[in-house]
């Protein structure tokens, strides 16, 4: 009798430790997933927002065009349609500085991301055509700030210090 009892308990040791076990993993895996949904969530929130934002790079495209220098400001660019035009729903304040355009995540975006800035920089080939900078990526070689080739004001690229795993990988 006694040997049965122990032989039981045993068992039911064994059983417990792997019901835990089993837990343990499940609560990592779990985890792991919880954070890649968020990195991708915040990830389309940006994607979105520098979606939204092409109605502002056409603008600067055209006021270069047009002035043959890069736009100082919002109003010079044009961009006056209210203090939301073109900013998507996760961007609090869209600025335009020498052509640079800078996005300003605000509360409906993630907290990784809310209060953050990214830029959106234009630069230009020899050509003058215009290739628009991401973030913290780096021009293609042969590309000047815009403004470069007639000696005017031109655009600075500012890095981003949003995580690099939020970023897209058009902006890292």
């Amino acid at each position: 009798m006694i040997a049965q009892r122990v032989a039981r308990s045993g068992v039911l040791g064994v059983m417990l430790l792997e019901v835990v076990l089993a837990l343990a993993v499940t609560a990592v895996l779990c985890a792991l997933a919880l954070s890649a949904y968020e990195t991708h969530r915040i990830r389309a929130q940006i994607t979105s927002s520098v979606g939204a934002a092409d109605a502002a790079r056409r603008k600067v495209e055209q006021a270069f065009a047009r002035d043959g220098e890069p736009p100082a400001d919002r109003r010079v660019a044009d961009i006056s349609g209210g203090a939301r035009d073109g900013q998507g729903e996760y961007v609090d304040s869209l600025d335009i500085v020498d052509g640079r355009i800078d996005l300003k995540f605000g509360s409906a975006a993630g907290a990784a991301i809310s209060g953050h800035t990214l830029s959106l920089t234009p630069f230009e080939t020899a050509a003058q055509q215009i290739v628009w900078v991401c973030g913290n990526r780096v021009p293609a070689p042969g590309l000047q700030p815009l403004g470069f080739a007639n000696g005017s004001r031109r655009s600075l690229q500012v890095l981003t210090n949003i995580q690099p795993r939020y970023l897209p990988s058009n902006c890292r």
